[in-house]
């Protein structure tokens, strides 16, 4: 009985981590088709005009706790370890003296770097939104102070993180029994936690929708461990990139600054786009062939055929998917359903990264006609199944009769018609 209880739990572990190496595989395709590259630059451009007001909005109200100088050292060690190696502290120096300039214009500059910092914040609210396919319902007033809030309620908890620091370190200290070896795993352990509820909380409360924990957590956890695992990468890239700081000077440690934003930016998304694959299931909400008339899927489809085969003959190159939308006059969802199943029957292919630029798999002259609309019937996976009903068998007849005298046509023969 212990056996099949133990091979019910395992059963049960290969299961789930097989439907998560799915998600992850669907959320990466759609990363390519969302162009989260694109909106992870954007956010880095972002951030480089907001990063000075908000560090010295955080810094007004942590000033006035008394608790500026302890964050100063956290935010010298995190840099230390993660981004400028030897030059953390003279960056952080710079970075006080810019932000003690700022705070000397009193509350008029509290209040402009406080919109400066909203705007990044709605910048990451959108984005957010798109790759969870909503739009923002809120009026921008109710906006402003969501954000505000949002704001204050981090500063303060960055307070009690510094406040209680000492304490817990302490704790932590006293039940290991060696000073540098708790301070290390307690310094871990803030790290981890911190990263993991920013996630959490971005996924779980920016998007305009209903999120469900499990599927923020496992956004939340995908990448925390992809941030950290980049991070050890990143640090190891910058110890051994000396001739960097040789050539480049103290721009180099801007140009690592700009590539470490992007890489954040670029995971948090990605964290956000396998939160919404593992909560909306595309592939499992997707419905198999077309909601059309058959008519329309052959015609669409064909036409889509024929247009990324005439611009691949005429040497223009790859087609896009905006052109393909424009010129077929089709949504894109429907576009992307013809594009799955020609992709799949090995008709057409991608050529990008991004999942948006397309040319034919084959020669023109070995794509015949009766496999594209095989293809696009679906015959292709009926042809190898028993027939259990009689409107499959009418169905599969119907289309076996429908392209019989269509055995030699090809695209080419096709393209010289038009």
């Amino acid at each position: 009985m212990n056996n099949n209880k133990e091979k019910g739990i395992l059963a049960k572990a290969q299961a789930w981590w097989s439907d998560y190496f799915h998600v992850l595989a669907l959320a990466f395709r759609r990363m390519g088709r969302d162009n989260i590259n694109i909106m992870a630059s954007g956010m880095v451009y972002s951030t480089l005009i907001a990063l000075v007001p908000t560090v010295t909005f955080l810094f007004f109200i942590l000033s006035a706790f008394g608790a500026l100088d302890s964050f100063i050292a956290f935010l010298i060690h995190f840099l230390s370890d993660n981004l400028m190696v030897e030059n953390a502290e003279d960056l952080v120096a710079a970075l006080k003296s810019y932000t003690g300039n700022a705070m000397s214009l009193g509350i008029v500059g509290f209040v402009t770097f406080a919109i400066t910092s909203i705007l990044l914040v709605n910048k990451a609210y959108t984005v957010i939104n798109r790759i969870f396919r909503t739009s923002p319902r809120t009026s921008t007033l109710r906006r402003f102070t969501t954000f505000l809030t949002f704001l204050v309620v981090l500063a303060f908890l960055i307070l009690l993180l510094v406040a209680i620091q000492s304490k817990i370190a302490g704790s932590v200290r006293s039940a290991i029994g060696y000073a540098e070896r708790s301070k290390t795993i307690w310094e871990n352990l803030v790290l981890v936690g911190s990263i993991w509820g920013i996630l959490f909380s971005l996924i779980k409360f920016l998007p305009n929708a209903k999120i469900r924990k499990t599927s923020a957590s496992i956004g939340a956890t995908s990448g925390m461990v992809a941030i950290i695992i980049s991070s050890a990468v990143f640090t190891f890239f910058i110890n051994t990139s000396v001739n960097y700081s040789i050539i480049y000077g103290s721009l180099a440690s801007i140009l690592f600054a700009l590539l470490y934003f992007y890489i954040l930016w670029y995971l948090i998304m990605m964290s956000a786009e396998i939160a919404y694959v593992h909560q909306f299931r595309p592939d499992k909400g997707l419905i198999k062939g077309h909601p059309e008339s058959p008519l329309s899927q052959i015609t669409e489809g064909i036409n889509l055929v024929l247009l990324v085969s005439d611009r691949y003959k005429s040497g223009g190159g790859a087609m896009n998917e905006r052109e393909l939308v424009r010129k077929l006059a089709v949504p894109q969802s429907r576009l992307y359903g013809y594009i799955n199943c020609l992709e799949d029957g090995g008709i057409i292919m991608s050529v990008n990264n991004n999942h948006t630029a397309f040319i034919p798999s084959r020669p023109l002259d070995r794509i015949y006609l009766k496999e594209i609309i095989q293809v696009l019937y679906g015959l292709e996976n009926k042809m190898n199944e028993d027939i259990s009903t009689v409107g499959e068998a009418i169905a599969i007849e119907l289309a076996s009769r429908g392209v019989k005298d269509m055995e030699n046509l090809n695209v080419e023969n096709l393209l010289e018609r038009v």
